[in-house]
């Protein structure tokens, strides 16, 4: 069974395909993804420490996700249940 990370979209890096999918997500799109309201996002952003993807905040109303970042995390939380047990 594939992991949660091969689940998502791998970004092409050529910025001038418009076919290819996005690096960059926005907070409702990442939301999306994962299945959860914008407001679980926000609210791990603003935790002490900071909890969730990896962001990048360019401005106090825009805030970033980059795909490969949250592939990543996705994958660094994954729980193999036999490899537990």
């Amino acid at each position: 069974m594939p992991s949660n990370a091969d689940l998502l979209p791998v970004p092409a890096e050529d910025p001038h395909d418009n076919d290819a999918p996005r690096t960059w997500r926005t907070t409702e799109e990442v939301a999306a993804i994962l299945t959860v309201d914008p407001s679980t996002l926000r609210r791990w952003r603003t935790a002490k420490p900071p909890q969730g993807p990896p962001f990048v905040r360019l401005t106090t109303r825009l805030t970033l996700y980059n795909m490969h970042d949250l592939q990543q995390w996705l994958a660094d939380h994954r729980i193999d249940p036999g490899e537990v047990a």
